[in-house]
Parts: structure tokens; sequence; C-alpha cells
């Protein structure tokens, strides 16, 4: 019995191997190697979006020699936005107070909009104090409020004459408040400083211009698109000339009440529907008009925006490179240890490749030139062996 269940376990796994071994992409594209960077990064076209899962699971790329290459998806670069600003302040007044000095600024120019500020900065010609401050601020000069405390220092060459404030402050006087100030330390000029670095994402951009079909149901203008599955859409433009402002409806999830007009021959026109990312699962997707009882407007095309990613790896300098898509078998995403560093390899910057698809290509074989089908003789061998080997176990387990 124990030899059955072994045997049987064995003729399992061989088919099992066998159907896994068979399973294959597709298609596949030649991506183009050129350029001198360490790194590179293929884009990926519509096409290869409408035959891929929606977790971008089966994806491969390959080089020459049929070895996977690893890689990260990305979507957009990073860049910094920095903006600064100076607001010169004025002294109105100096006073002493139980030990303390006080002096108040107010802005020298003033100003119709918000005085932000991020910094207050002094000069001065004294040297050799440290001096903690009490900073305070006032938007009338009457009513003061604490901004915080700081020590500003002159000594032996080292200074620090810059406070730094924990967020943005809008006040519009100031007030510098010094304990025992025997240096009579003052201040030359004093500034009100704003500097501001911003984040920004600038994701990658595709317009494309898809098929699609017309149809009149009732009173409603139903156009399909064709070719959106999986397409992270930004948003989509119906392209007309004719003279309307109805209701439009895209995939029974975006609305919008779209026009064209024209009125002392200036035309007014917002053809276009947001879609926010929205991806869209079916091969079709349906744009509603409303007509009520007016005639269809004539659609001259269809115009689709969609965010789009790339796959960046590490050249080996193999020469060229295959991307492989679409296998249904394959269900987890890659996770590849490049990621991890993906933020050094963005700022070192990278060659972007083409993708050259032959969309008609149903691929189960190499992404090489020869034409020989190896995976499918290495799949009819295993077959044979597992047979053979069944047949000889059968035979000794009779005897």
């Amino acid at each position: 019995m124990k030899i059955k269940v072994t045997v049987s376990f064995a003729v399992l796994f061989l088919f099992c191997f066998t159907y896994i071994y068979a399973a294959d992409f597709k298609y596949s594209a030649g991506i183009v190697n050129e350029g001198d960077k360490k790194y590179k990064a293929v884009r990926l076209t519509a096409h290869v979006y409408n035959n891929i899962s929606e977790n971008m699971s089966d994806l491969a790329i390959l080089d020459k020699q049929n070895e996977q290459v690893p890689y990260f998806i990305n979507s957009f670069i990073e860049s910094e936005i920095e903006t600064k600003r100076a607001y010169e302040l004025k002294q109105i007044n100096s006073f002493i107070k139980d030990d303390y000095y006080y002096y108040d600024y107010t802005l020298k120019t003033p100003v119709t909009e918000d005085v932000a500020a991020t910094s207050i900065g002094v000069h001065t010609g004294n040297t050799g104090f440290a001096k903690k401050v009490e900073l305070l601020g006032s938007y009338d000069n009457i009513n003061w409020e604490k901004v915080q405390e700081d020590t500003l220092y002159n000594v032996d060459g080292s200074s620090r004459l810059e406070i730094s404030f924990d967020g943005t402050k809008k006040y519009t006087c100031y007030r510098f408040r010094i304990f025992n100030n025997l240096e009579k330390v003052e201040f030359t000029s004093v500034s009100l400083n704003y500097n501001n670095v911003i984040q920004k994402r600038d994701y990658f951009i595709e317009t494309i211009s898809p098929e699609y079909a017309v149809e009149e149901q009732g009173n409603v203008t139903v156009v399909r698109v064709k070719g959106l599955k999986n397409l992270r859409l930004n948003n989509i433009t119906v392209k007309t000339d004719s003279i309307f402002k109805r209701n439009v409806t895209f995939n029974n999830a975006a609305y919008k009440m779209l026009y064209y007009l024209e009125f002392k021959n200036i035309r007014y026109k917002d053809l276009t529907i947001p879609l926010d990312f929205q991806r869209v699962e079916a091969d079709d997707a349906e744009i509603k008009i409303e007509n009520n009882d007016d005639k269809p407007i004539k659609i001259t095309g269809i115009e689709v925006e969609y965010t789009v990613y790339e796959l960046v790896f590490e050249d080996s300098k193999a020469g060229g490179y295959f991307l492989k898509y679409g296998n249904e078998e394959l269900k987890t995403p890659k996770s590849y240890d490049i990621s991890n560093y993906k933020e050094q390899i963005l700022n070192e910057g990278y060659d972007k490749l083409n993708l050259t698809i032959n969309k008609t290509q149903n691929s189960s074989v190499s992404p090489k030139t020869s034409t020989v089908n190896y995976k499918l003789i290495f799949n009819i061998t295993i077959l044979m062996v597992a047979v053979i080997m069944g047949v000889i176990i059968l035979k000794k387990l009779k005897k």
C-alpha cells in the first residue's frame, strides 16, 4: 500500500511539474537597449496594460540568455519646489523693564497679503555675546503672543543670528525680550524670512486616441470605447463640433455636464470628464450622452489620458532585452531586492528604452530567434518518461 501511494505521488508530481513548466506568456516585446547609464527603464504601453492582470504580476524582463532581470515599478519623478521670500523690518520701539531689554519691530514696507514667515534673522555689530531671547508676535503692536524662546550668539567667530520657527507664523510685528543685556546688544537690521520646500510628483502621462463605436439607444448616445482595460485613467475627452450642453456619464461611474457653445464668435467648451485614476476592468468602456428630445451630436474622436508605469532595471551589458507578459497563472507580483534602493536609482537617473511590440503575437516560444520549440519538446519528453516509469512500476507491483 505504501508503495502504491509513493508511486501515485511520484506520477502526480511529474504531471504537475510538466503543467507548471508549460505555463508561458502570451506576448513578448523587444526592448531596444540604448544609452550608457547603469540603469534602464522601459515604459509600458496601452497594449501591455490591456493584456496583463490588474496587479501586474505577469510581467517579466528577460535578457538574451533567457535569464530573468530584476526590476521595480515606477510611475513618477519627484522634484522639489523651493519658495523664498524676505521682508525687511524696522525698529519702532525699545525700552527696559525689570532688567529686560525690549526691541519692537514691524514691516518696513506694508503688504496687503499675509506675511508668512518661517524664521527671523538679525544682523549686529556686537561680538562676544550669547543671549537667551524670548520672541513675541503681534498683529497690531498692542496684543502680544509668545512665539518661542531661543539663543542668539556671536562668539569667537561662531554665530547664530537666526531663529527658526516651529511652524509658519503670520505676525506683522515682532518683539525681542532679552534678559540682563549688559553688553547692550543691538541689531543693525532685522528681516523676516520665508523658506518652504514642497515635494512635487510629476506622474508619467500618455495620451491615446482609441477606437470607438457609436450607437443610438432611444434618446441616449452610447459610445463604446475600446482598448482601455487596466489603464489608470486621468480623464477622457469627447471630440465634436456640434453645439450642445448635455449630461454625460462614463462607465456609469463618472458624471459631468459637457458643452460646446458659441456666442458672438467666441467658443466655450468643456468636453473632458476627470476620472481620478479610475481603472476599467472590461475590454470596452461606455460613454453615455443624454440627448433628451434633441438630435444626437456628431462624435469626431475620443481622447484618453492615463498614468503610465515604467519598469526600471540594471543593465547587465547583455545586449537587448525582452518584455514578456500575459500569463493568467501568475498571481503574485514580483518582489526584487532592487526595489529596496530605488530612491538612489531614481536620483542617479536612467536611460529610457522603447518597446517593439507585435500586437498579433501569441507567444509560446522563447524570445530567441530560434524557431524550435524546446519547451514543447521538453514537456513531451517528461510526459513520456512519466508514462514509462508508471508502466514499469505497475509491472513490478503485480509481480
